[in-house]
Protein backbone atom coordinates (compact mmCIF):
# COMPACT_ATOMS: atom_id res chain seq x y z
CA UNK A 1 0.00 0.00 0.00
CA UNK A 2 1.40 3.63 -0.60
CA UNK A 3 2.23 6.03 1.72
CA UNK A 4 0.33 7.95 0.90
CA UNK A 5 -15.46 26.15 3.55
CA UNK A 6 -18.76 32.40 8.27
CA UNK A 7 -17.78 33.11 4.87
CA UNK A 8 -16.73 31.97 1.30
CA UNK A 9 -14.00 34.50 1.66
CA UNK A 10 -12.44 32.68 4.57
CA UNK A 11 -12.77 28.92 2.94
CA UNK A 12 -9.32 28.36 1.45
CA UNK A 13 -7.72 29.63 4.50
CA UNK A 14 -9.90 27.31 7.15
CA UNK A 15 -9.45 24.60 4.56
CA UNK A 16 -5.88 25.17 4.24
CA UNK A 17 -5.54 24.74 7.99
CA UNK A 18 -7.39 22.00 7.67
CA UNK A 19 -5.23 20.16 5.51
CA UNK A 20 -2.43 21.03 7.94
CA UNK A 21 -4.18 20.20 11.28
CA UNK A 22 -6.34 17.09 10.18
CA UNK A 23 -4.46 13.96 9.95
CA UNK A 24 -7.75 12.21 8.78
CA UNK A 25 -8.39 14.02 5.65
CA UNK A 26 -8.95 11.54 2.53
CA UNK A 27 -8.44 12.30 -1.40
CA UNK A 28 -11.68 12.43 -3.58
CA UNK A 29 -11.91 11.85 -7.40
CA UNK A 30 -14.63 11.65 -8.86
CA UNK A 31 -16.62 10.83 -12.45
CA UNK A 32 -16.55 14.08 -13.99
CA UNK A 33 -18.45 14.45 -16.87
CA UNK A 34 -22.08 13.54 -17.35
CA UNK A 35 -22.38 10.42 -17.57
CA UNK A 36 -23.87 8.28 -20.57
CA UNK A 37 -26.89 6.09 -20.97
CA UNK A 38 -24.52 2.44 -20.88
CA UNK A 39 -22.19 4.04 -18.06
CA UNK A 40 -23.15 2.76 -14.57
CA UNK A 41 -25.17 5.02 -12.46
CA UNK A 42 -23.61 6.41 -9.48
CA UNK A 43 -27.08 6.21 -7.63
CA UNK A 44 -30.78 6.06 -9.01
CA UNK A 45 -32.35 7.57 -5.53
CA UNK A 46 -34.61 11.03 -5.89
CA UNK A 47 -33.42 14.10 -5.55
CA UNK A 48 -34.16 16.54 -3.38
CA UNK A 49 -35.76 19.60 -4.58
CA UNK A 50 -35.08 23.05 -3.46
CA UNK A 51 -34.62 22.49 0.23
CA UNK A 52 -33.52 25.99 1.11
CA UNK A 53 -30.64 26.51 4.01
CA UNK A 54 -28.77 28.85 5.46
CA UNK A 55 -25.34 30.13 3.81
CA UNK A 56 -22.92 27.40 4.12
CA UNK A 57 -20.80 29.07 6.98
CA UNK A 58 -23.53 29.37 9.30
CA UNK A 59 -24.03 25.78 10.20
CA UNK A 60 -21.18 23.65 12.37
CA UNK A 61 -22.36 20.54 13.20
CA UNK A 62 -19.13 20.15 14.75
CA UNK A 63 -15.78 18.30 13.84
CA UNK A 64 -16.46 14.71 12.70
CA UNK A 65 -15.73 12.66 16.13
CA UNK A 66 -15.13 9.09 13.92
CA UNK A 67 -12.92 6.97 15.68
CA UNK A 68 -9.07 6.70 15.48
CA UNK A 69 -6.93 8.10 13.32
CA UNK A 70 -6.35 7.39 9.61
CA UNK A 71 -3.51 4.53 9.39
CA UNK A 72 -0.82 5.63 6.56
CA UNK A 73 -1.52 2.07 5.10
CA UNK A 74 -4.72 2.76 3.79
CA UNK A 75 -6.32 3.90 0.07
CA UNK A 76 -5.79 7.22 -0.44
CA UNK A 77 -6.19 9.50 -3.84
CA UNK A 78 -8.21 11.66 -6.11
CA UNK A 79 -8.97 9.37 -8.72
CA UNK A 80 -11.19 9.74 -11.68
CA UNK A 81 -14.20 8.08 -11.75
CA UNK A 82 -13.39 7.75 -16.06
CA UNK A 83 -16.14 6.48 -18.60
CA UNK A 84 -16.14 2.58 -19.16
CA UNK A 85 -13.64 0.94 -21.71
CA UNK A 86 -16.41 -0.28 -24.38
CA UNK A 87 -13.97 -2.11 -26.89
CA UNK A 88 -11.79 -4.96 -26.00
CA UNK A 89 -8.08 -3.11 -26.21
CA UNK A 90 -9.49 0.14 -25.26
CA UNK A 91 -7.67 2.97 -23.17
CA UNK A 92 -9.46 5.39 -20.66
CA UNK A 93 -8.75 8.75 -20.08
CA UNK A 94 -8.62 10.66 -17.00
CA UNK A 95 -7.68 14.17 -15.86
CA UNK A 96 -7.55 13.17 -11.82
CA UNK A 97 -4.12 14.18 -9.86
CA UNK A 98 -4.02 10.63 -8.82
CA UNK A 99 -5.14 8.20 -11.56
CA UNK A 100 -8.32 6.51 -12.54
CA UNK A 101 -10.83 4.11 -12.05
CA UNK A 102 -10.71 1.74 -14.57
CA UNK A 103 -14.59 -0.08 -15.09
CA UNK A 104 -14.69 -2.82 -18.02
CA UNK A 105 -17.44 -5.05 -18.29
CA UNK A 106 -16.40 -8.82 -17.59
CA UNK A 107 -17.81 -9.11 -21.30
CA UNK A 108 -15.87 -6.16 -23.26
CA UNK A 109 -14.03 -9.04 -24.76
CA UNK A 110 -16.45 -11.65 -25.34
CA UNK A 111 -15.49 -15.11 -24.30
CA UNK A 112 -11.43 -13.98 -24.18
CA UNK A 113 -10.28 -13.63 -20.76
CA UNK A 114 -6.88 -13.30 -22.35
CA UNK A 115 -7.52 -10.05 -24.31
CA UNK A 116 -9.46 -9.02 -21.65
CA UNK A 117 -6.29 -9.21 -19.47
CA UNK A 118 -4.12 -7.58 -22.12
CA UNK A 119 -6.46 -4.81 -22.08
CA UNK A 120 -6.36 -4.33 -18.17
CA UNK A 121 -2.89 -4.28 -18.52
CA UNK A 122 -2.45 -1.84 -21.54
CA UNK A 123 -4.49 0.48 -19.50
CA UNK A 124 -2.48 -0.19 -15.78
CA UNK A 125 0.91 0.62 -17.84
CA UNK A 126 -0.52 3.99 -19.01
CA UNK A 127 -0.78 4.66 -15.69
CA UNK A 128 2.34 3.48 -14.69
CA UNK A 129 3.53 5.75 -17.36
CA UNK A 130 2.15 9.08 -15.70
CA UNK A 131 3.34 7.68 -12.41
CA UNK A 132 -0.09 7.11 -10.78
CA UNK A 133 -2.29 4.55 -9.35
CA UNK A 134 -5.60 2.69 -10.16
CA UNK A 135 -8.55 0.93 -8.94
CA UNK A 136 -10.05 -1.57 -11.44
CA UNK A 137 -13.78 -2.34 -11.64
CA UNK A 138 -14.44 -5.59 -13.77
CA UNK A 139 -18.52 -5.03 -13.96
CA UNK A 140 -20.85 -8.57 -13.65
CA UNK A 141 -23.97 -8.15 -13.18
CA UNK A 142 -25.82 -8.51 -16.24
CA UNK A 143 -22.54 -8.45 -18.07
CA UNK A 144 -20.92 -12.14 -18.70
CA UNK A 145 -19.23 -13.70 -21.68
CA UNK A 146 -21.89 -15.92 -23.15
CA UNK A 147 -19.97 -19.09 -22.46
CA UNK A 148 -20.68 -18.74 -18.57
CA UNK A 149 -24.34 -18.26 -19.43
CA UNK A 150 -24.44 -21.09 -21.39
CA UNK A 151 -22.71 -22.92 -18.88
CA UNK A 152 -25.25 -21.65 -15.55
CA UNK A 153 -28.05 -21.54 -14.16
CA UNK A 154 -29.71 -18.34 -15.55
CA UNK A 155 -31.91 -15.62 -14.33
CA UNK A 156 -33.31 -12.97 -16.85
CA UNK A 157 -32.97 -9.18 -15.14
CA UNK A 158 -35.11 -6.65 -16.20
CA UNK A 159 -35.11 -3.40 -14.10
CA UNK A 160 -35.36 0.25 -15.19
CA UNK A 161 -32.58 0.67 -18.37
CA UNK A 162 -30.75 -2.80 -17.31
CA UNK A 163 -31.42 -6.07 -18.30
CA UNK A 164 -30.04 -9.03 -19.41
CA UNK A 165 -28.96 -13.04 -18.03
CA UNK A 166 -27.19 -13.08 -15.59
CA UNK A 167 -25.68 -16.22 -13.85
CA UNK A 168 -26.88 -16.93 -9.81
CA UNK A 169 -24.25 -16.39 -7.77
CA UNK A 170 -24.18 -19.74 -5.57
CA UNK A 171 -23.86 -21.46 -9.32
CA UNK A 172 -20.91 -24.02 -9.80
CA UNK A 173 -20.49 -23.44 -12.72
CA UNK A 174 -20.31 -19.69 -12.56
CA UNK A 175 -18.23 -19.68 -9.46
CA UNK A 176 -15.05 -22.00 -11.27
CA UNK A 177 -15.34 -19.74 -15.06
CA UNK A 178 -15.17 -16.88 -12.23
CA UNK A 179 -12.17 -18.77 -10.74
CA UNK A 180 -10.85 -19.40 -14.15
CA UNK A 181 -11.16 -16.20 -15.37
CA UNK A 182 -9.84 -14.47 -12.16
CA UNK A 183 -7.39 -16.60 -10.61
CA UNK A 184 -5.81 -18.51 -13.74
CA UNK A 185 -5.70 -15.47 -15.89
CA UNK A 186 -5.99 -11.89 -15.23
CA UNK A 187 -4.48 -11.92 -11.80
CA UNK A 188 -1.19 -13.34 -12.59
CA UNK A 189 -1.00 -10.79 -15.21
CA UNK A 190 -1.60 -7.74 -12.97
CA UNK A 191 -0.27 -9.04 -9.77
CA UNK A 192 2.82 -7.02 -8.40
CA UNK A 193 1.88 -4.10 -11.55
CA UNK A 194 3.18 -1.29 -9.40
CA UNK A 195 -0.21 0.55 -11.17
CA UNK A 196 -2.72 -1.36 -9.23
CA UNK A 197 -3.82 0.12 -6.16
CA UNK A 198 -7.11 -1.91 -5.68
CA UNK A 199 -9.75 -4.23 -7.37
CA UNK A 200 -13.73 -3.86 -6.49
CA UNK A 201 -15.34 -7.23 -5.72
CA UNK A 202 -18.71 -7.40 -8.00
CA UNK A 203 -20.93 -10.56 -8.49
CA UNK A 204 -23.65 -10.98 -10.30
CA UNK A 205 -26.61 -9.81 -8.04
CA UNK A 206 -25.68 -5.94 -8.87
CA UNK A 207 -28.53 -4.06 -10.84
CA UNK A 208 -25.32 -2.56 -12.90
CA UNK A 209 -22.32 -4.79 -12.26
CA UNK A 210 -20.73 -2.75 -9.57
CA UNK A 211 -23.13 -1.25 -6.70
CA UNK A 212 -24.41 -3.25 -4.05
CA UNK A 213 -28.04 -3.17 -4.91
CA UNK A 214 -29.91 -5.28 -6.76
CA UNK A 215 -33.28 -3.55 -7.92
CA UNK A 216 -35.47 -6.61 -7.82
CA UNK A 217 -38.34 -7.99 -5.52
CA UNK A 218 -36.68 -11.08 -3.41
CA UNK A 219 -40.27 -12.69 -3.51
CA UNK A 220 -39.55 -13.15 -7.50
CA UNK A 221 -36.10 -14.49 -7.36
CA UNK A 222 -35.26 -18.00 -6.69
CA UNK A 223 -33.74 -17.12 -3.43
CA UNK A 224 -32.21 -19.79 -1.81
CA UNK A 225 -31.92 -18.64 1.41
CA UNK A 226 -29.46 -16.38 3.99
CA UNK A 227 -26.82 -19.45 4.73
CA UNK A 228 -26.29 -19.88 0.74
CA UNK A 229 -26.57 -16.07 -0.18
CA UNK A 230 -24.36 -15.26 1.54
CA UNK A 231 -22.43 -17.95 1.11
CA UNK A 232 -21.66 -17.38 -2.57
CA UNK A 233 -21.10 -13.95 -1.71
CA UNK A 234 -18.25 -15.06 0.36
CA UNK A 235 -17.28 -17.41 -2.22
CA UNK A 236 -16.85 -14.59 -4.81
CA UNK A 237 -14.90 -12.42 -2.45
CA UNK A 238 -12.28 -15.54 -1.74
CA UNK A 239 -12.04 -16.13 -5.64
CA UNK A 240 -10.81 -12.09 -6.02
CA UNK A 241 -8.54 -12.44 -2.96
CA UNK A 242 -6.83 -15.40 -4.43
CA UNK A 243 -6.38 -13.31 -7.42
CA UNK A 244 -5.16 -10.24 -6.41
CA UNK A 245 -2.03 -9.58 -4.19
CA UNK A 246 -4.01 -6.00 -3.47
CA UNK A 247 -6.89 -4.79 -1.24
CA UNK A 248 -10.24 -5.79 -2.60
CA UNK A 249 -13.14 -3.15 -2.24
CA UNK A 250 -16.79 -3.15 -2.65
CA UNK A 251 -19.53 -0.92 -3.16
CA UNK A 252 -21.31 -0.66 0.42
CA UNK A 253 -23.75 2.50 -0.39
CA UNK A 254 -26.68 0.31 -1.01
CA UNK A 255 -28.28 -2.67 0.53
CA UNK A 256 -29.82 -5.65 -2.05
CA UNK A 257 -33.25 -6.22 -3.13
CA UNK A 258 -35.85 -3.82 -3.63
CA UNK A 259 -39.31 -3.04 -1.45
CA UNK A 260 -39.53 -2.01 1.84
CA UNK A 261 -37.37 -5.07 3.12
CA UNK A 262 -33.67 -4.79 1.87
CA UNK A 263 -31.51 -6.93 2.85
CA UNK A 264 -28.52 -5.05 4.83
CA UNK A 265 -26.98 -8.07 6.50
CA UNK A 266 -25.21 -9.63 3.48
CA UNK A 267 -23.16 -6.86 2.98
CA UNK A 268 -22.50 -6.37 6.45
CA UNK A 269 -21.81 -9.83 7.10
CA UNK A 270 -19.32 -9.94 3.43
CA UNK A 271 -17.48 -6.76 5.16
CA UNK A 272 -16.66 -8.73 8.36
CA UNK A 273 -15.79 -11.64 6.96
CA UNK A 274 -13.63 -10.17 4.58
CA UNK A 275 -12.08 -8.38 7.72
CA UNK A 276 -11.37 -10.83 9.63
CA UNK A 277 -10.19 -13.55 7.37
CA UNK A 278 -7.84 -11.26 5.17
CA UNK A 279 -6.90 -8.50 7.42
CA UNK A 280 -8.25 -4.87 7.40
CA UNK A 281 -5.32 -3.59 4.50
CA UNK A 282 -6.86 -5.97 2.21
CA UNK A 283 -10.09 -4.72 2.66
CA UNK A 284 -12.42 -1.32 1.90
CA UNK A 285 -15.64 -0.01 0.96
CA UNK A 286 -17.17 2.84 -1.25
CA UNK A 287 -20.48 4.59 -1.27
CA UNK A 288 -21.27 5.26 -4.82
CA UNK A 289 -24.44 7.74 -3.07
CA UNK A 290 -21.99 9.72 -1.85
CA UNK A 291 -23.39 12.96 -0.65
CA UNK A 292 -24.39 13.99 3.23
CA UNK A 293 -28.60 13.53 2.40
CA UNK A 294 -28.15 9.75 1.93
CA UNK A 295 -27.59 9.97 5.54
CA UNK A 296 -28.33 13.15 7.25
CA UNK A 297 -31.57 13.61 9.63
CA UNK A 298 -34.14 10.69 10.45
CA UNK A 299 -33.43 8.93 6.88
CA UNK A 300 -36.07 7.87 4.36
CA UNK A 301 -34.43 5.43 2.78
CA UNK A 302 -34.41 2.32 4.55
CA UNK A 303 -31.86 1.38 1.98
CA UNK A 304 -29.40 3.52 2.61
CA UNK A 305 -30.17 3.94 6.43
CA UNK A 306 -29.52 0.12 6.76
CA UNK A 307 -26.19 0.51 5.25
CA UNK A 308 -25.16 3.30 8.51
CA UNK A 309 -23.97 -0.36 10.41
CA UNK A 310 -21.61 -1.23 7.97
CA UNK A 311 -20.17 2.72 7.35
CA UNK A 312 -19.70 3.17 10.78
CA UNK A 313 -18.11 -0.15 11.49
CA UNK A 314 -15.44 0.73 8.68
CA UNK A 315 -14.72 4.12 9.88
CA UNK A 316 -14.05 2.67 13.44
CA UNK A 317 -12.16 0.33 12.08
CA UNK A 318 -10.17 2.87 10.62
CA UNK A 319 -10.67 0.97 6.80
CA UNK A 320 -10.27 2.06 3.61
CA UNK A 321 -13.47 3.98 2.55
CA UNK A 322 -13.89 5.95 -0.92
CA UNK A 323 -16.27 8.18 -2.49
CA UNK A 324 -17.70 7.90 -5.79
CA UNK A 325 -20.28 11.22 -5.23
CA UNK A 326 -24.06 10.69 -6.12
CA UNK A 327 -23.36 13.97 -9.27
CA UNK A 328 -20.75 15.78 -10.29
CA UNK A 329 -20.40 19.26 -9.00
CA UNK A 330 -19.99 20.97 -11.58
CA UNK A 331 -23.07 20.47 -13.26
CA UNK A 332 -25.16 18.84 -10.86
CA UNK A 333 -24.81 20.33 -7.77
CA UNK A 334 -28.87 20.17 -7.74
CA UNK A 335 -28.06 16.48 -6.31
CA UNK A 336 -26.42 17.50 -3.14
CA UNK A 337 -29.08 19.82 -2.21
CA UNK A 338 -31.28 18.82 1.36
CA UNK A 339 -32.74 20.38 4.09
CA UNK A 340 -30.84 18.93 6.57
CA UNK A 341 -27.49 19.35 4.54
CA UNK A 342 -27.88 22.77 2.04
CA UNK A 343 -29.16 24.10 -1.26
CA UNK A 344 -27.23 23.75 -3.62
CA UNK A 345 -29.43 24.11 -6.47
CA UNK A 346 -33.03 23.21 -7.79
CA UNK A 347 -33.64 19.91 -9.82
CA UNK A 348 -35.67 20.30 -12.25
CA UNK A 349 -39.33 19.25 -11.72
CA UNK A 350 -41.00 15.65 -12.80
CA UNK A 351 -37.41 14.54 -14.58
CA UNK A 352 -36.51 11.14 -13.81
CA UNK A 353 -34.55 9.98 -11.29
CA UNK A 354 -32.72 7.54 -13.13
CA UNK A 355 -29.18 9.01 -13.55
CA UNK A 356 -28.28 12.11 -13.25
CA UNK A 357 -31.37 14.69 -14.04
CA UNK A 358 -30.39 18.45 -14.93
CA UNK A 359 -30.74 21.25 -12.12
CA UNK A 360 -33.01 24.25 -12.93
CA UNK A 361 -30.19 26.75 -14.39
CA UNK A 362 -31.54 29.70 -12.31
CA UNK A 363 -28.65 31.26 -10.45
CA UNK A 364 -28.91 29.78 -7.69
CA UNK A 365 -26.39 26.49 -8.56
CA UNK A 366 -23.32 26.21 -5.89
CA UNK A 367 -21.15 23.61 -7.21
CA UNK A 368 -17.95 25.06 -4.86
CA UNK A 369 -20.77 24.90 -1.64
CA UNK A 370 -21.38 21.19 -2.71
CA UNK A 371 -18.31 20.45 -3.54
CA UNK A 372 -16.59 21.76 -0.07
CA UNK A 373 -19.53 20.59 1.81
CA UNK A 374 -19.15 17.14 0.80
CA UNK A 375 -16.01 16.33 0.70
CA UNK A 376 -15.33 17.82 4.21
CA UNK A 377 -18.11 15.80 5.22
CA UNK A 378 -16.59 12.74 3.57
CA UNK A 379 -13.03 13.19 5.02
CA UNK A 380 -14.50 13.35 8.69
CA UNK A 381 -13.36 17.01 8.74
CA UNK A 382 -16.91 18.79 9.63
CA UNK A 383 -20.82 17.88 9.21
CA UNK A 384 -23.53 19.54 8.21
CA UNK A 385 -26.22 17.85 9.56
CA UNK A 386 -27.51 16.23 12.89
CA UNK A 387 -27.93 13.23 12.85
CA UNK A 388 -25.80 12.23 10.33
CA UNK A 389 -22.91 9.34 9.30
CA UNK A 390 -19.68 10.42 10.63
CA UNK A 391 -17.62 8.88 8.54
CA UNK A 392 -13.75 9.19 7.49
CA UNK A 393 -13.33 8.90 4.40
CA UNK A 394 -9.46 7.94 2.95
CA UNK A 395 -9.83 7.82 -1.37
CA UNK A 396 -11.92 9.30 -3.93
CA UNK A 397 -13.41 8.97 -6.76
CA UNK A 398 -14.95 12.09 -8.44
CA UNK A 399 -16.25 12.81 -11.52
CA UNK A 400 -14.21 13.41 -15.28
CA UNK A 401 -16.57 16.57 -15.10
CA UNK A 402 -14.62 18.07 -11.93
CA UNK A 403 -11.21 18.16 -13.47
CA UNK A 404 -11.71 19.22 -16.90
CA UNK A 405 -10.47 22.30 -17.50
CA UNK A 406 -13.77 24.31 -17.05
CA UNK A 407 -14.47 21.97 -13.88
CA UNK A 408 -14.50 23.30 -10.35
CA UNK A 409 -11.72 21.44 -9.08
CA UNK A 410 -10.20 23.67 -11.74
CA UNK A 411 -11.58 27.05 -11.36
CA UNK A 412 -12.77 26.81 -7.36
CA UNK A 413 -9.53 27.03 -4.61
CA UNK A 414 -11.75 26.08 -2.29
CA UNK A 415 -12.91 22.85 -3.98
CA UNK A 416 -9.99 21.87 -4.91
CA UNK A 417 -8.69 21.88 -1.00
CA UNK A 418 -11.49 19.92 -0.14
CA UNK A 419 -10.80 17.31 -2.52
CA UNK A 420 -7.26 17.76 -1.89
CA UNK A 421 -8.00 16.35 1.89
CA UNK A 422 -8.01 13.25 0.22
CA UNK A 423 -4.21 13.62 -1.17
CA UNK A 424 -1.53 10.92 -0.71
CA UNK A 425 0.56 11.56 2.45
Amino acid sequence: MHSKMMNRSLVVLSLALALISACDGADVAQDASVRDADAPPVDDAAIAGDAGHADAGSVDAGSVDAGPGTPSDVIRGRFESTAAVRECGGLARWESPDGPLLKFTMNVCGDDMSALADTLVANLDAVADRGQRALIVLNQGPNLPDAWLARCETYSLVTGRFSGDLCLPWDASYLDDLRSALVDVIGPRVRGHAALEAVYFTTTTMTNGAEMHFRVDRSEFPYPGDAVFQGAYRQVMDIHQQAFDVPIVFEAGHCIWSGSSPDCATPLDLYRYTRDTYGLRQTGVAIWNCAERFWAGTGTGAETFGALALLEEATADGASIGCQTVGNFTQQACRFSDADVGDYGTATPGMSTMGPPPCVEDGTLDPEGACVDTMRWFAGVEARAEPTLRIRGTWGENWSAEFSPSGVYETSAACRAAIDLLAPE
